[in-house]
């Protein structure tokens, strides 16, 4: 089923099948805020330290005595590991994205 570029017009105008749906409109270059990207890392890194933060606590909470249940410290802990090792590979793609933009001609 081929569709021509006549039929994409005119379903790009009317909505499609009456009920007041349409084709999604591009989205322009740059009308995204500025700080969209940058606050998306930052909350992540947020978490990423509140989830270490909060295994640090359940390993002082162990150790004092407060804590009974080992499988939890160790929960919390494998949690607060995973998440940092996935913080990391983030970075290292993001880093490798970067270099290889910096090695494209223009």
């Amino acid at each position: 089923m081929s569709i021509s570029i006549a039929q994409l017009k005119q379903l790009r105008g009317n909505p499609l099948g009456g009920e007041g749906l349409s084709l999604p409109q591009p989205r322009e270059v740059g009308t995204g805020s500025p700080g969209e990207f940058g606050d998306l890392l930052k909350n992540a890194i947020d978490r990423v330290d509140d989830v270490q933060k909060h295994a640090g606590g359940e390993i002082t909470s162990w150790i004092a005595g407060e804590q009974e249940n080992l499988h939890e410290v160790m929960i919390s802990m494998n949690h607060a590991q995973l998440s940092f090792q996935l913080m990391t590979e983030v970075r290292n793609r993001l880093l490798d994205t970067y270099q290889e933009l910096m090695r494209m001609s223009v």
